[in-house]
Order: C-alpha cells, then structure tokens, then sequence
C-alpha cells in the first residue's frame, strides 16, 4: 500500500468518528434540552424516567422511532452516570493529593497557595488511569408517560420497562395496569 492511499484511509476513518461523536453529542444536547424544559424527568434512586405526553407522543410516530428514542434516552442516562462516576473518583483523588501536599514533615500543616492546589488537582487527575473505575452497571429502568397538566397531580398515561442488556421493552396503557395492582392490594 502507498503512503498517499494508506492517509487517506486514515484520514476518512478519522471524518467517520467524528461524525459519530458529533451525532452523540447532538443527541445529547438534544435530551439534556429536553431534561431541562421538563418534557424529560429522572429519579436516579428509584431508576425511573417521565417522559410527557407531548414528547412521547411525537417520539410513537412508529416502533423503530420509539425504540430508538428510548435507546438514546438510555445512553444519555449511561453517559450521566457514567460522568458522575468519574468526577467523584477525582474529586476524591484530588482531596487526597491536596491533603497529602498540605501535610508537612512531622505532620504539621503547610499553607498552600490556590496556585498549588490546582498544580496538585491537575497533577492528580493526569495520574488516575482509565481503569481505576468500573463502569456503571447497566441496569433497566421504568418509564412513565405522564399528561401534562395546570394543576399539580399529572396522570399517568402509560407505564413501561426496559432492559438495555437484552433490548426488551414493554409499554402498557395505565388503564390496563391500575386495576392489577388495585387488585394486588
């Protein structure tokens, strides 16, 4: 192979992961927007996302659209967790770094200017390996399609599951589930 075609090979490689990264970073600017307008709401502890009528109603033009969306919507809660694990992990390697620079001989405090601390912050940060940290488990999560409303009790309009492990969904009008569960009091 030539060195002009073996360039431009890696150069068209380049432009493909670029376009890919773009696109990521679209959709997720996209459902951040989304998040911070309240079409999108989710309960980290309890694992469960609200999405409104409106949103889901544009997002069910066909399957392979809602499928998709809740796909993107769960590489977005991924990518989150994902941050939140990072940003935890060098917070605590910097404090640990700062602590360790701010305790002189005979373990006596030493005074360090701001310049220091984040020379020492970023001295920490550059150290930790990518695989100091585990990824997030995947894990499923409910969904509930939500009316919106004027007063304060939304209703709820459809419940689901889904299991990005497997890429099983499951989405049921809440009239269906409400008598279930009525039941199973």
């Amino acid at each position: 192979m030539n060195p002009f075609a073996y360039f431009t090979k890696r150069r068209r490689e380049q432009r493909r992961r670029l376009r890919e990264l773009k696109a990521f970073a679209s959709r997720f600017s996209t459902l951040d927007r989304l998040e911070q307008s309240g079409l999108l709401v989710w309960d980290q502890k309890q694992r469960r996302l609200f999405i409104a009528q409106s949103l889901a109603v544009l997002m069910m033009k066909d399957a392979e659209s809602w499928s998709a969306f809740v796909q993107n919507v769960y590489q977005w809660l991924y990518y989150q967790q994902a941050q939140d694990a990072w940003n935890a992990h060098f917070l605590k390697e910097e404090l640990a770094a700062v602590r360790a620079a701010g305790t002189g001989e005979n373990h006596q405090r030493v005074q360090l200017s701001r310049a220091d601390v984040e020379r020492i912050r970023l001295a920490a940060r550059q150290k930790v390996a990518e695989s100091a940290i585990e990824p997030p488990k995947v894990e499923p999560f409910e969904f509930f399609i939500v009316q919106e409303t004027t007063d304060a009790a939304a209703k709820l309009i459809a419940v689901g599951y889904f299991d990005p492990e497997t890429n099983d969904m499951e989405l049921a009008p809440w009239s269906e589930i409400e008598p279930l569960l009525k039941q199973g009091e």
